[in-house]
Protein backbone atom coordinates (compact mmCIF):
# COMPACT_ATOMS: atom_id res chain seq x y z
CA UNK A 1 0.00 0.00 0.00
CA UNK A 2 1.59 3.53 -0.85
CA UNK A 3 1.84 5.68 1.65
CA UNK A 4 0.03 9.26 1.40
CA UNK A 5 2.27 12.39 1.87
CA UNK A 6 1.64 14.42 4.61
CA UNK A 7 0.99 18.81 3.37
CA UNK A 8 4.23 19.20 4.91
CA UNK A 9 5.56 16.79 1.86
CA UNK A 10 3.44 18.19 -0.44
CA UNK A 11 4.80 21.56 0.12
CA UNK A 12 8.22 20.64 -0.24
CA UNK A 13 7.64 18.60 -3.10
CA UNK A 14 5.48 21.28 -5.28
CA UNK A 15 8.59 23.89 -4.21
CA UNK A 16 11.58 21.53 -5.17
CA UNK A 17 9.52 21.22 -8.97
CA UNK A 18 8.60 24.78 -9.00
CA UNK A 19 12.04 26.68 -7.85
CA UNK A 20 13.65 24.38 -9.95
CA UNK A 21 11.49 25.04 -13.58
CA UNK A 22 11.17 28.90 -12.70
CA UNK A 23 13.48 29.96 -9.71
CA UNK A 24 13.42 31.24 -6.69
CA UNK A 25 12.12 34.76 -7.36
CA UNK A 26 9.27 33.67 -9.68
CA UNK A 27 7.66 30.75 -6.98
CA UNK A 28 5.23 32.48 -5.43
CA UNK A 29 3.54 31.24 -1.99
CA UNK A 30 0.40 30.81 -3.26
CA UNK A 31 1.39 28.54 -6.01
CA UNK A 32 2.92 26.73 -3.89
CA UNK A 33 0.24 25.70 -1.97
CA UNK A 34 -2.19 25.49 -5.44
CA UNK A 35 0.81 22.84 -6.42
CA UNK A 36 0.96 21.25 -3.36
CA UNK A 37 -2.37 20.79 -2.77
CA UNK A 38 -1.89 21.79 0.88
CA UNK A 39 -4.28 24.31 2.87
CA UNK A 40 -3.07 27.21 3.03
CA UNK A 41 -2.85 27.28 6.71
CA UNK A 42 -0.43 24.23 6.69
CA UNK A 43 2.55 26.33 4.98
CA UNK A 44 2.91 29.09 7.88
CA UNK A 45 1.75 25.91 10.39
CA UNK A 46 5.08 23.53 9.28
CA UNK A 47 6.88 27.04 7.82
CA UNK A 48 6.40 29.83 10.56
CA UNK A 49 9.60 31.80 8.86
CA UNK A 50 7.48 31.41 5.40
CA UNK A 51 8.81 30.94 1.64
CA UNK A 52 12.63 31.60 2.80
CA UNK A 53 12.53 28.64 5.14
CA UNK A 54 10.06 26.52 2.91
CA UNK A 55 12.92 26.84 -0.01
CA UNK A 56 15.56 25.78 2.37
CA UNK A 57 14.16 23.00 3.75
CA UNK A 58 13.35 21.56 0.11
CA UNK A 59 16.67 22.39 -0.90
CA UNK A 60 18.18 20.83 1.57
CA UNK A 61 15.82 17.65 1.17
CA UNK A 62 16.82 17.93 -2.62
CA UNK A 63 20.23 17.89 -2.16
CA UNK A 64 20.82 14.96 0.13
CA UNK A 65 18.75 12.98 -2.86
CA UNK A 66 21.20 14.03 -4.94
CA UNK A 67 23.94 13.18 -2.53
CA UNK A 68 22.62 9.92 -2.15
CA UNK A 69 22.60 9.31 -5.80
CA UNK A 70 26.10 10.41 -6.02
CA UNK A 71 27.52 8.47 -3.80
CA UNK A 72 25.34 5.35 -4.84
CA UNK A 73 26.74 5.67 -8.62
CA UNK A 74 30.31 5.77 -7.47
CA UNK A 75 30.26 2.86 -4.40
CA UNK A 76 32.03 -0.06 -5.92
CA UNK A 77 33.52 1.63 -9.29
CA UNK A 78 36.84 0.22 -10.59
CA UNK A 79 37.02 3.06 -13.11
CA UNK A 80 36.88 6.71 -11.76
CA UNK A 81 37.18 8.10 -15.04
CA UNK A 82 34.11 5.86 -16.14
CA UNK A 83 31.84 6.86 -13.22
CA UNK A 84 31.94 10.15 -13.56
CA UNK A 85 30.98 10.16 -17.28
CA UNK A 86 28.52 7.98 -16.59
CA UNK A 87 26.85 10.27 -14.14
CA UNK A 88 27.51 13.18 -16.12
CA UNK A 89 25.81 11.62 -19.37
CA UNK A 90 23.16 10.07 -17.05
CA UNK A 91 22.86 13.87 -15.79
CA UNK A 92 22.38 14.60 -19.41
CA UNK A 93 20.14 12.20 -20.88
CA UNK A 94 17.86 12.75 -17.42
CA UNK A 95 17.78 17.09 -18.42
CA UNK A 96 17.33 16.45 -22.17
CA UNK A 97 13.79 14.17 -21.48
CA UNK A 98 12.70 16.63 -18.97
CA UNK A 99 12.58 19.49 -22.05
CA UNK A 100 15.69 20.46 -19.91
CA UNK A 101 13.89 21.53 -16.71
CA UNK A 102 15.02 18.50 -14.04
CA UNK A 103 18.65 18.32 -13.71
CA UNK A 104 18.86 17.54 -10.25
CA UNK A 105 20.73 20.97 -9.84
CA UNK A 106 20.25 24.00 -7.45
CA UNK A 107 22.02 26.81 -9.63
CA UNK A 108 19.27 28.86 -9.87
CA UNK A 109 18.78 29.04 -6.11
CA UNK A 110 22.39 29.39 -5.22
CA UNK A 111 22.40 32.27 -8.56
CA UNK A 112 19.44 33.97 -6.95
CA UNK A 113 19.49 34.22 -3.20
CA UNK A 114 23.50 34.22 -2.30
CA UNK A 115 23.40 37.89 -1.87
CA UNK A 116 20.50 38.30 -0.16
CA UNK A 117 19.69 35.18 2.52
CA UNK A 118 22.53 33.76 4.23
CA UNK A 119 19.78 30.67 5.46
CA UNK A 120 19.83 29.70 1.79
CA UNK A 121 23.58 30.63 0.45
CA UNK A 122 24.57 28.12 3.55
CA UNK A 123 22.29 25.21 2.48
CA UNK A 124 23.40 25.59 -0.93
CA UNK A 125 27.08 26.02 -0.01
CA UNK A 126 26.44 22.67 2.40
CA UNK A 127 24.88 20.40 -0.44
CA UNK A 128 27.70 22.11 -2.94
CA UNK A 129 30.23 20.26 -0.63
CA UNK A 130 28.72 16.94 0.18
CA UNK A 131 28.88 16.85 -3.86
CA UNK A 132 31.95 17.36 -3.30
CA UNK A 133 33.10 15.23 -0.86
CA UNK A 134 31.58 12.35 -2.71
CA UNK A 135 33.47 12.80 -5.79
CA UNK A 136 36.51 13.63 -4.13
CA UNK A 137 36.30 10.62 -1.55
CA UNK A 138 35.81 8.29 -4.47
CA UNK A 139 39.40 9.66 -6.30
CA UNK A 140 41.29 9.11 -2.71
CA UNK A 141 39.64 5.57 -2.74
CA UNK A 142 41.32 4.91 -5.99
CA UNK A 143 45.04 6.45 -5.37
CA UNK A 144 44.63 10.21 -5.96
CA UNK A 145 46.63 12.52 -3.72
CA UNK A 146 44.28 14.82 -1.24
CA UNK A 147 44.95 17.85 -3.11
CA UNK A 148 44.59 16.77 -5.99
CA UNK A 149 41.26 14.85 -5.89
CA UNK A 150 40.06 18.17 -3.56
CA UNK A 151 40.38 20.23 -6.72
CA UNK A 152 39.31 17.43 -9.72
CA UNK A 153 36.02 17.24 -7.51
CA UNK A 154 35.42 21.09 -7.20
CA UNK A 155 35.82 21.14 -10.97
CA UNK A 156 33.02 18.40 -11.45
CA UNK A 157 31.11 19.74 -9.29
CA UNK A 158 30.97 23.37 -10.84
CA UNK A 159 31.02 22.15 -14.34
CA UNK A 160 28.14 19.96 -14.02
CA UNK A 161 26.18 23.05 -12.72
CA UNK A 162 27.42 25.39 -14.90
CA UNK A 163 26.90 22.71 -18.15
CA UNK A 164 23.58 22.93 -16.59
CA UNK A 165 22.93 26.62 -16.95
CA UNK A 166 24.41 26.27 -20.55
CA UNK A 167 21.89 23.22 -21.15
CA UNK A 168 18.86 25.19 -20.40
CA UNK A 169 20.09 28.33 -22.19
CA UNK A 170 20.67 26.47 -25.28
CA UNK A 171 18.19 23.86 -25.26
CA UNK A 172 20.80 20.91 -25.75
CA UNK A 173 22.90 18.39 -23.87
CA UNK A 174 26.19 19.30 -25.64
CA UNK A 175 27.27 21.11 -22.95
CA UNK A 176 27.21 18.13 -20.30
CA UNK A 177 28.23 15.68 -22.65
CA UNK A 178 31.49 17.85 -23.65
CA UNK A 179 32.54 18.14 -19.95
CA UNK A 180 31.84 14.57 -19.64
CA UNK A 181 34.20 13.80 -22.17
CA UNK A 182 36.84 16.24 -20.84
CA UNK A 183 36.65 15.27 -17.54
CA UNK A 184 36.98 11.38 -18.48
CA UNK A 185 40.08 12.34 -19.93
CA UNK A 186 41.57 14.63 -16.89
CA UNK A 187 40.94 11.85 -14.70
CA UNK A 188 42.48 9.25 -16.89
CA UNK A 189 45.57 11.37 -17.00
CA UNK A 190 45.68 12.20 -13.16
CA UNK A 191 45.24 8.81 -12.30
CA UNK A 192 49.04 7.74 -15.12
CA UNK A 193 50.40 10.63 -12.57
CA UNK A 194 49.54 8.50 -9.30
Amino acid sequence: MERTMSARERLIQATSHLVELQGYHATGLNQIIKEGGAPKGSLYYYFPNGKEELVAESVAIHGQAVTEQIRKALANTTDPAEAIYAIITYVASKFEHSDFIKAGSIASVALETAHISERLRKVCGEIYMAWRSAYESMLIEHGMMSDKATRIATLITASIEGAVVLCRTYRSSEPMLFIAEELKQLIEQARKQV
